[in-house]
């Protein structure tokens, strides 16, 4: 072959083989949640070398009788209300609570967790797929633009013949303007890919809201945190015809500023008011396969809370936009 012909040979396979690579790291940043497992963006370095900012960690549910020393437990932060917290099983204490700590953190974590706050085990790593849910959580513009045009170039040259076919061009001249049209059907089909790639990359790599945002160092909480509110009781979950699910409880505490859905440890943005015993939870993702645990936190103030010991389970199917929410 000519230097050219090999040179286009050696550019569409690379293309190729890199969107081959980044649909490879995004299938096994997703597939996992048919499981019922969970992923979670990394967003700090607390856990480095091991794990580093824009990994993205699959985490597999297990009984809390299955806990080891030196796991990575996926938690509710009980530092940060609302956020998760990926952290090394580091030492079980004589109450039978978990102490966890940063590989890269020079001391151990100062609030201990429960065995019940565990969401689940770090399973596998996919390394830096996530590196675009820190960008957007930084405003990083830039970057975000220069990977969606990178993306593009790549799948455009990715659908290109590897080897140019003569008579194409040879015959175009004689074939008129119905074939030469078909010239273009290749950019067609790219942009096609390209659309579908960034779809799914954008709904399946894990959120912020989902992320792991650990601090250097965890602070213990404020004292009007640890005043002891009344916690809601006896959970119940109801199937609705409309896709969607009711969850109710028991309250028989000091009235709250309000109630918080809080689903697999981290706060849902929806809230009742403090008098409700019961809120709706449904789903409009466009892809979703996941089974989750629901709790009620009381609200008593913004800093003084407290959430249920108990759970219910519910999961959510979506492909498309259609599926529904129901009780597991």
């Amino acid at each position: 072959m000519r230097p050219s012909v090999w040179g286009r040979f050696a550019v569409v396979l690379g293309a190729r083989g890199i969107l081959a690579a980044v649909l490879g790291l995004v299938f096994w940043a997703v597939a996992p949640m048919v499981l019922g497992w969970h992923t979670t963006t990394v967003m700090t370095g607390s856990m480095e070398p091991s794990l580093h900012p824009g990994d993205v960690v699959v985490s597999k549910t297990v009984t809390t009788g299955e806990l080891r020393k030196g796991q990575v437990l996926l938690f509710a932060d009980p530092d940060h209300v609302g956020t998760l917290r990926l952290h090394r099983f580091d030492s079980l204490n004589s109450d039978g609570t978990l102490t966890t700590k940063g590989d890269a953190n020079p001391s151990a974590d100062s609030t201990h967790i429960s065995r019940s706050a565990v969401t689940g085990v770090g399973y596998l790593r996919v390394p830096l797929i996530g590196t675009p849910v820190l960008w957007a959580a930084d405003h990083r513009t830039g970057p975000l633009v220069a990977l969606g045009s990178a993306l593009v170039l790549v799948a455009g040259l990715a659908v290109l013949p590897a080897v140019a076919d003569p008579s194409r061009a040879t015959g175009a001249s004689r074939r008129g303007p119905r074939h030469r049209q078909q010239d273009h059907r290749p950019w067609a089909v790219g942009a096609l890919l390209v659309t579908s790639v960034c779809t799914v990359a954008a709904l399946a790599v894990p959120a912020p809201a989902a992320a792991a945002a650990f601090a250097a160092t965890a602070t213990a909480p404020s004292t009007m945190a640890t005043v002891a509110a009344t916690p809601a009781t006896a959970l119940t979950c109801t199937s609705n015809t409309n896709g969607s699910v009711t969850i109710g409880w028991s309250y028989d505490g000091v009235a709250p500023e309000r109630f918080t859905t809080v689903i697999d440890g981290v706060a849902s943005s929806d809230t009742s008011a403090g008098a409700a015993r019961s809120t709706t939870i449904s789903s409009w993702d466009l892809f979703s396969f996941r089974t989750s645990s629901v709790t009620v936190r009381a609200d008593v103030t913004s800093t003084w809370t407290t959430t249920s010991a108990s759970s219910v389970r519910i999961s959510t199917v979506r492909f498309l936009g259609l599926g529904r929410t129901s009780c597991a």
